[in-house]
């Protein structure tokens, strides 16, 4: 909980910094960076969190991965909270600075769990809807769950709308074991 107020906090700061300088654009591709480097590189999410690596070592090796691919704000930005002793909390430092980005400029994203993969016009069609119900910008992600065996299952932040077949197997299987004329066959 204190690693995710922590990130919070330092993401609005070189959220507002960013937006004060004109660079939003650019932080927000640094930042996805960031993340995405961090969730493709365990080792280096365990160097961040290491006690035993000094800062010294810590902002060199950082400076070596991101100085020629970020922004001088966002690398002074992560030599600062390196220095500042957040290092480990990097990862989610990106990605509440993805989420409070989204937030400003009104981007909901939806995600959608199918069986196979989506149509490309099935996929615009969910998108549509979505921007309907919600309005502003719809960014829909999806992914694959054969488990499903057809249907989808539709998330928007706490929200959810479940159209799969194992969802409408569960809710027999619950019907049938909750009715008294079928216990007494």
């Amino acid at each position: 909980m204190a690693q995710t107020k922590v990130a919070t906090r330092y993401a609005k700061s070189l959220l507002d910094l960013v937006a004060e300088k004109g660079n939003l654009e650019e932080a927000f591709n640094d930042m996805t960076l960031v993340k995405k480097t961090c969730s493709e590189n365990r080792d280096l999410v365990v160097l961040l969190k290491s006690p035993v690596v000094n800062v010294e070592k810590k902002v060199s090796i950082l400076t070596a991965i991101y100085e020629k691919n970020v922004s001088k704000v966002t690398m002074l930005f992560i030599a600062l909270i390196t220095k500042n002793r957040r290092e480990s909390a990097l990862p989610e430092i990106a990605d509440a600075f993805i989420a409070q980005y989204k937030v400003m400029k009104g981007i909901t994203t939806a995600v959608v769990t199918s069986a196979t993969v989506l149509a490309d016009d099935a996929k615009k069609k969910l998108q549509d809807l979505v921007q309907k119900e919600v309005g502003g910008t719809v960014e829909l992600q999806t992914e694959i769950n054969p488990e499903l065996i057809g249907g989808f299952i539709l998330r928007i932040g706490d929200k959810q709308l479940d159209t799969s077949i194992l969802n409408k197997i569960a809710d027999l299987r619950q019907e049938f074991s909750s009715n008294s004329f079928a216990k007494a066959l």
